[in-house]
């Protein structure tokens, strides 16, 4: 019996929201069928695209004006100076520059404000190429009323709102419908009395309509009212989606002429080409043996600073200059040694000076190898008083064994340093740098006969083979490189990519480096500028040239055109 009552509840309720259910998910213009369909670009505005071997034209009605966007066809780049003729409807006008906008033309001709398809005919003279470009223009008849019906538009979009939301509410007191009957049908007791009230009032409710009433809504235009709203609400959509560059639905991207021309977006045409065959490795930037340096002390002492104070790190400084000095580090019993012999050999030196003059008075009656051997002892006796002087006194100086700049300062004023191994100092040469890397593979590392080097911020270097190792470094043969010109703020142990050319050559097409970018999923692409104002992402493989250019091994036809600048801006666009 239960399970008869609750069946039959079911029935109930599943009739009851069958009429209401069914146009929530009844919905106008979407293709259920297998194929899906392509993209279509909506624009703002009335526009003209065409395009020839040298020139590519948008041109964009805004209300009375048309502007044209004249570019190169092979570069992308704006055309400016150029003398535009456009023709339509027996009318032939001539376009003016547009002040502080390079490459963008106006004209206010009569037939813009005609409805219906104009065939325009544009002349084209600029200083190096002259062309004819035909297209069609179509203006709609809506079009002044689609700029100004903007109140009604959005009108129209709210309306659909609330309607949605009506059946969507309505949907939702249609199963608690279903759900009170199951309760009244299956409970008895004061449950049952409850949800049989509840069952009657919401019962009631329905009937009246209250639940699917539109408060300040008009009922009584026909289908053809209806048409004209949604007619008024769709351009508004278009209109707001199509002033911005966004991605379209296949993945590809529509960029309006003038957000390229903010994104500075270049593109060059494909060409195949034959390039040397490359392998990657990987190295950073060490100093010249001959373009380094380092100074230590040769004995212990406290440190003093230079005439000029210590110097600091990226401070240049020349060969022989001093950098500071170290004052001796003598302990109190090497002191009281040193002092003792001084007063020794003073003593000493007393002693001779006197003999000296006694012998001196005497000349004559002594013989006068004594008074040389006089002599030569009180010589000797301040020799050994000057050594030892300075053993309390006298500073070593610390001098630069080269010119360059200073890349480590180990030391402060007053440090004590013991005269070992510590460095003090590291000099290097910036006009003076190599390349150290490593090549795993043998063959490799003979058949090197070009290299180049790429830093992480893009710099790149030109290198000069010098020669490899002979012996093994982790299983890997080192190799040394000479960089020509190093660029100023390269640092000794930044790491670069290196691309060397080896023997053999493959065909591809030669693009910048900067072309080629990664898609969300990683994959290395390059956007394709398909159509004036639409750019297509192409999948592509590719090995590198050199630090500025790769080549494409597959994924782009010839004579197709490939963004260089702009492709990291374009493949930010969501």
């Amino acid at each position: 019996m239960t399970t008869r009552r609750l069946l039959a509840a079911t029935v109930v309720a599943a009739s009851l929201a069958a009429p209401v259910a069914a146009p929530a998910l009844a919905h106008e213009g979407h293709a259920h069928g297998s194929e899906e369909p392509k993209p279509v670009v909506t624009t703002a505005a009335p526009t003209l695209e065409t395009s020839s071997s040298d020139f590519e034209l948008v041109a964009v009605a805004r209300g009375k004006t048309l502007l044209v966007h004249l570019d190169r066809f092979a570069t992308n780049e704006p055309v400016n100076g150029a003398t535009i003729e456009v023709s339509a409807d027996g009318e032939a006008a001539t376009a003016s520059p547009v002040s502080g906008e390079e490459g963008v033309y106006r004209l206010d001709p009569s037939w813009l404000s005609k409805p219906g398809s104009h065939e325009v005919t544009v002349s084209i003279t600029a200083a190096d190429a002259a062309d004819l470009l035909i297209g069609t223009l179509e203006i709609p008849a809506d079009a002044a009323k689609a700029q100004t019906g903007g109140a009604q538009g959005v009108s129209a979009v709210l309306g659909q709102v609330r309607n949605d939301s009506g059946l969507m509410l309505g949907a939702v007191m249609v199963f608690l419908l279903g759900v009170l009957t199951t309760v009244a049908l299956t409970q008895r007791g004061r449950t049952r009395t409850v949800a049989g009230a509840a069952l009657v009032g919401l019962g009631l409710l329905l009937a009246s309509g209250a639940a699917f009433a539109h408060g300040g809504e008009d009922h009584s235009h026909g289908d053809e009212d209806k048409g004209k709203a949604s007619a008024a609400a769709v351009p508004m959509g278009a209109t707001g989606a199509s002033e911005s560059p966004r991605r379209l639905p296949d993945g590809s991207l529509y960029v309006p002429k003038p957000s390229q021309r903010l994104l500075s977006v270049r593109t060059i045409v494909a060409k195949p080409q034959e390039a040397a065959q490359t392998v990657q490795l990987i190295g950073q930037v060490i100093a010249d043996p001959n373009g380094g340096g380092h100074v230590q002390a040769t004995q212990s002492g406290r440190i003093e600073p230079g005439d000029k104070g210590l110097p600091y790190v990226g401070q240049r400084v020349e060969a022989g200059q001093i950098l500071a000095y170290i004052a001796p580090a003598v302990t109190f019993v090497d002191r009281s040694g040193i002092q003792q012999q001084i007063a020794t050999v003073e003593q000493e030196l007393v002693i001779a000076e006197s003999r000296l003059q006694r012998l001196r008075k005497l000349e004559g009656s002594v013989p006068q190898r004594d008074i040389e051997e006089a002599e030569a002892n009180l010589n000797g006796l301040r020799k050994r008083r000057a050594a030892l002087s300075p053993a309390l006194t006298t500073k070593e100086a610390l001098r630069a064994p080269i010119s360059g700049v200073v890349t480590a300062n180990n030391i402060k004023a007053g440090q004590v340093v013991e005269g070992r191994d510590q460095v003090l100092f590291e000099i290097v040469d910036p006009s003076r740098l190599m390349v150290e890397a490593v090549a795993f593979d043998p063959r490799v590392a003979n058949a090197i006969k070009a290299a180049t080097a790429t830093t992480a911020d893009g710099t790149s270097l030109s290198l000069e083979l010098l020669g490899s190792s002979l012996a093994l470094r982790q299983q890997a043969i080192p190799l040394l490189f000479r960089i020509g010109n190093p660029p100023s703020g390269l640092g000794v142990g930044q790491p670069v990519r290196l691309v060397a050319q080896v023997q053999g050559t493959a065909s591809g097409i030669v693009l910048p480096r900067q072309s080629v970018v990664r898609n969300a999923s990683g994959q290395p692409i390059v956007w394709q500028h398909d159509t004036p104002q639409r750019f297509v992402a192409r999948p592509v493989r590719t090995q590198p040239v050199d630090g500025d250019t790769v080549l494409v091994l597959a994924g782009v036809e010839p004579e197709a055109r490939i963004v260089t600048d702009g492709a990291g801006l374009l493949n930010q666009i969501r």
